[in-house]
């Protein structure tokens, strides 16, 4: 396939300063088309990708497109299980925005339809792809860091001040399945497995109904631990850092600027750093993710966030909601 022709379901903020520059950097892909239900967004579509683009209303008319030969969806979480059946029914490649669903009985039927059909599905968790997250992964898969491990990904941020205009559905929805995919996928890159049981103590500060900090503990196989801890209500703007200890090594990576501190037992601590690519658009990992998509598309080979990990993050963020909502330590069910 010499060139891919992309096409884009929704073009909001997060496909504009995401998608839309790093698709431009690309050889070899190209937006070929758009669905939107607005004329005003429409008209952005032709001013970013010129007058041919093929314009559409629906997502389903966007997937059947024969100039289509993948899907890039950035919709409201609402639409994000009408979006992923419709690339799958089209057998289109899909790259698709956590969550697959707006709950648990639509993130299965994307999932079971997926898995019947053997779609290309990508979930865009672009923390994955982060080099410092690279790093710290090879580095405990290669046994640098030892046994027994634990990993902490720690988010801390003002997103929570404010009553933004996503608060409605964030609480709809609930944190979990609204926000947490990206950073239990971290977890899940470092252990390479879904946790069994897990366990949340969280509060509400300033968002309603919706938990804006806690601690999510998660029990993977082999007596390994895991933890998310997060506050949207943080002072600081944004903070994202992985820590990593085994029983011979550590190690702690900020996910945004790659500073990486390392020592391994009975050394000093080594500090380097691991950039990611610049500029970073829309958020750190995604040039590294979307890079990964189309060239996955294009040699038909696996990408790292198929549809197995996303399988994984997502029955992992489903237990984390019924422990909030039962206060009590849950079991994983495999999606």
């Amino acid at each position: 396939m010499e060139s891919i022709g992309i096409g884009l379901m929704g073009l909001g903020y997060w496909a504009t300063d995401a998608y839309a520059p790093v698709l431009a950097e690309l050889d070899g892909a190209e937006v070929v088309a758009v669905s939107a239900r607005s004329d005003e967004t429409l008209a952005k579509a032709r001013d970013l990708f010129g007058d041919h683009i093929a314009e559409h209303r629906e997502l389903e008319a966007l997937a059947q497109d024969p100039a289509v030969d993948a899907v890039m969806a950035a919709v409201p979480n609402r639409l994000h299980a009408r979006a992923a059946l419709a690339a799958i029914e089209a057998g289109k490649p899909f790259f698709a925005e956590p969550p697959l669903g707006f709950d648990e009985g639509e993130i299965r039927q994307v999932v079971t339809a997926a898995e019947d059909a053997g779609a290309f599905v990508q979930t865009d968790l672009e923390l994955r792809y982060v080099p410092a997250v690279r790093e710290v992964v090879e580095m405990a898969s290669a046994g640098d860091l030892g046994e027994h491990l634990m990993a902490t990904i720690r988010l801390w941020c003002n997103w929570g001040y404010g009553g933004l205009e996503w608060i409605e559905e964030a609480e709809d929805q609930g944190f979990f399945l609204w926000l947490s995919c990206w950073y239990l996928d971290v977890l899940d890159a470092v252990f390479g497995t879904a946790p069994e049981r897990v366990s949340v103590m969280g509060g509400r500060a300033m968002n309603g109904s919706l938990i804006d900090h806690a601690w999510a503990t998660l029990e993977y196989p082999g007596e390994q631990l895991g933890q998310f801890e997060f506050s949207m209500v943080a002072p600081e703007e944004q903070e994202i850092t992985l820590t990593v200890a085994g029983t011979e090594g550590e190690v702690t990576a900020d996910l945004w600027t790659g500073e990486f501190r390392s020592r391994m037992r009975g050394g000093d601590w080594q500090e380097t750093v691991v950039p990611n690519s610049e500029p970073i658009h829309g958020f750190a990992g995604m040039r590294e993710s979307i890079t990964d998509f189309v060239e996955c598309v294009r040699t038909g080979s696996k990408p790292r966030a198929d549809l197995e990990v996303s399988g994984r993050v997502h029955a992992a963020a489903l237990a984390c909601t019924r422990s909030v909502e039962s206060g009590e330590v849950v079991r994983v069910e495999a999606l």
